[in-house]
């Protein structure tokens, strides 16, 4: 085995680092989720960090392998030039060769057999390349076959098997969400003209964005034709179909005698999200305000908004017990349409491995009766009602009359819509919406991004 010892230091390029990162976002969260105030307090912190660890990148040569040290049967210690330290198996190794045989050169899928692969392979040989390389020739019951692995894909892709990893947080693929309430989203209100939107990658970038950190975005200037709300969401993510087609309109006008949705009243309509009875509600929604005859401030039927993830947190550090409770205890949702039951059960809160809040789900519509252990009924009731109680504040609230033209697309898993009520015999409203998969959103901005850097 040969080794070039080299003293390096990291320079982890602002692409290179979102890369790096990408492989670990659970290294971008804290375990416990501050307040409102704390995060402000953190992304700024954060950001001036960004900035330091960016100024001092530009000094620093490239990354590479310095040494790679076999440590027992079937485990190697790779060290980097940052003095970074990683205990790799060898059929960890082989399994992840990146060669053309290994990896389709085009598609980038998995070509290697998994299960195939003789789980007793060593190298051969082994040594670290002059650009920084580890380079490794395998020797098993099926022949040789050499790989290369090149520095910065094994430092992005070990890092669960750091033997001495850095404390500082590395720079995020993707900038902290914002979490909001009524005066601070007024501050910075998120909003895009559609022909901004439809015609510049200027415009797309800022509702991405906009999308990412706030959950919620406001397109000015569409024009009011049904089916123009396709050509808005295809603009960012493919349509997800319902039982209720690609579309689905929200009419309320005074000839209705039999609305069949409550949504087609002049009711109020309190803090949802949509079709928690389905095995994935649909993270993006849009509604499209077609028609909204004398929505005056006075005449009711304003359109609300709540950050939800806003809501849990405070939840959570003002009443922990409570948030255990939603965050723990799985309920049911469930709907009878079109002569079939929807049913899907899911806690309120959910969160991510991390512990940090991932998606809400709530809708007292659709909320079967709880199925649970007699003594923790009450204390369930007891948490649902504080939350309610804080997504209800009007503190909390987003508020304000959709008008002809006004599109506003949220994440349906983040954040909670509702209306005020209104008199239906003088209010005539038509909002046509649609769904689609928030994952597409999000890998779009990423992609946008990335070229932007």
């Amino acid at each position: 085995m040969a080794s070039c010892a080299r003293s390096l230091l990291l320079p982890l390029s602002r692409r290179a680092v979102g890369a790096l990162c990408a492989a670990r976002p659970d290294l971008l969260t804290r375990r416990t989720t501050p307040s409102l105030q704390h995060v402000r307090h953190y992304q700024q912190k954060r950001s001036r960090g960004t900035a330091a660890l960016e100024q001092a990148q530009k000094q620093q040569p490239p990354l590479s392998v310095t040494t790679a040290l076999p440590t027992g049967a079937h485990t190697v210690k790779v060290i980097f030039s940052d003095d970074q330290a990683c205990e790799l198996n060898y059929i960890w190794l082989r399994d992840n060769c990146n060669c053309p045989h290994c990896i389709h050169p085009n598609s980038k899928q998995k070509l290697v057999d998994t299960a195939g692969l003789d789980f007793s392979v060593r190298p051969v040989s082994m040594e670290v390349s002059p650009e920084g390389s580890l380079e490794v020739t395998w020797g098993d019951s099926q022949g040789t076959h050499q790989s290369s692995y090149e520095p910065l894909w094994l430092y992005r892709n070990a890092r669960s098997y750091m033997m001495n990893p850095d404390t500082d947080e590395p720079r995020p693929p993707l900038p902290p969400m914002e979490f909001w309430d009524r005066v601070s989203i007024w501050k910075s209100f998120p909003e895009v003209s559609y022909r901004e939107f439809m015609d510049s990658d200027d415009g797309l970038y800022r509702w991405l964005d906009c999308m990412y950190k706030f959950g919620v975005v406001l397109l000015r200037g569409v024009p009011c034709e049904k089916g123009e709300i396709l050509n808005a969401v295809r603009r960012v993510a493919y349509v997800k179909s319902t039982i209720w087609g690609d579309t689905f309109d929200v009419v309320c006008e005074p000839i209705q005698s039999d609305p069949g949705h409550l949504a087609y009243t002049g009711m109020y309509l309190e803090h949802h999200t949509d079709m928690n009875y389905r095995e994935n509600s649909p993270g993006l929604q849009m509604l499209h305000c077609l028609k909204a005859m004398d929505a005056k401030e006075d005449t009711g039927g304003k359109s609300f908004f709540v950050d939800g993830f806003m809501a849990a947190n405070w939840i959570r550090e003002n009443s922990p017990a409570a948030f255990h409770i939603l965050s723990s205890t799985p309920v049911q949702f469930s709907i009878f349409s079109h002569n079939m039951r929807y049913s899907q059960t899911k806690p309120v809160i959910c969160v991510n491995k991390e512990g940090n809040v991932s998606e809400i789900h709530y809708n007292n519509r659709t909320l079967a009766p709880v199925q649970m252990a007699p003594h923790l009924v009450a204390p369930f009731y007891h948490a649902l009602k504080e939350f309610a109680q804080k997504m209800r504040d009007p503190n909390s609230e987003l508020c304000f009359n959709m008008v002809p033209g006004d599109l506003v697309a949220f994440n349906n898993r983040r954040v909670l819509h509702g209306r005020t009520s209104f008199d239906p015999t003088k209010v005539t409203r038509h909002l046509q919406g649609c769904y689609a998969d928030i994952d597409e959103v999000f890998t779009k901005y990423r992609a946008m991004r990335a070229s932007r850097e």
